[in-house]
């Protein structure tokens, strides 16, 4: 019973997927973004705290106490029930934050008006690792702000023909 728990907890914390460069939200599909050309001026690794849902220290606990049922007889199996619980608890709430826990990066950019920005970005294994000089864009969207790559777009564009409207 307690490997069936440990499994359903490594199967929940693997569904879930951080948003990255090229992996977007069902949420953020037809929304528009503002997007603006920076230069990255510095690239550092971080460590992403994850979110702990708790699931995992529930699933342990259970899969604990059922272990420690197995034991003894009397106030031996309840102290046994009880000692599994506290420690499968603890066991599956670590093992759940270990797996929410990721590397990201914060990217240092420098805008064409010259603003300087901070971007914390989540770095899946598909993605890009920017460097110092790479040219990039910030996508906006609402108060999520994500780094993608702009080395395949030109330099210099003409400016788009408008619709004349007459009234």
């Amino acid at each position: 019973m307690k490997r069936h728990a440990i499994l359903l907890v490594l199967l929940l914390s693997g569904c879930t997927r951080n948003l990255g460069q090229n992996h977007y939200n069902y949420q953020e599909a037809g929304q528009s973004t503002i997007m603006e050309y920076a230069v990255v001026v510095k690239a550092k690794e971080v460590d992403i705290t994850g979110r702990n849902t708790g699931a995992g220290a529930l699933a342990g606990g259970t899969a604990g106490g059922v272990a420690g049922y197995q034991v003894g007889n009397g106030n031996g199996q309840l102290a046994a029930t009880l000692g599994g619980i506290v420690i499968g608890a603890v066991a599956g709430g670590m093992a759940e934050q270990a797996m929410a826990d990721q590397k990201g990066y914060v990217y240092t950019v420098v805008t064409e008006d010259r603003k300087t920005k901070n971007v914390l970005q989540y770095q899946n294994k598909e993605d890009k690792v920017f460097r110092k000089g790479d040219k990039v864009m910030i996508e906006t969207t609402g108060t999520y702000q994500r780094v993608l790559p702009a080395d395949d777009l030109p330099d210099e564009i003409k400016r788009p023909k408008g619709i004349k409207i007459i009234d």
